[in-house]
């Protein structure tokens, strides 16, 4: 199975940035950890930009779990990669 490089996905959540208005260059960073057994990849991300919450609740809206308060990095897992990219694609926007 092809999982989102951790290029895609950091592209997708500056996708989410600029919806709310942020104007930061580099608003987050995406590693790749690889997991044996084959496990899907998990992808870590650290917010950058300023203004953290609206992001946070954003993406909470789009893959329906909640993030920390005052939390700045957390995991996602292959699949919620996915819907993110899937999220914030112009195509799949007109088809929701």
């Amino acid at each position: 199975m092809q999982y989102p490089t951790p290029s895609e996905v950091e592209q997708s959540l500056k996708h989410f940035a600029e919806e709310i208005g942020d104007t930061t260059e580099s608003p987050f960073r995406v590693d790749v950890v690889a997991r044996y057994g084959g496990k899907p990849p998990l992808y870590t991300v650290v917010i950058r930009c300023a203004e953290k919450e609206p992001i946070r609740q954003k993406l909470s809206q789009v893959l329906n779990r909640p993030f920390s308060l005052g939390g700045s990095s957390f995991a996602l897992s292959a699949g919620e990669a996915q819907r993110v990219l899937q999220f914030s694609r112009p195509e799949a926007k007109r088809n929701a």
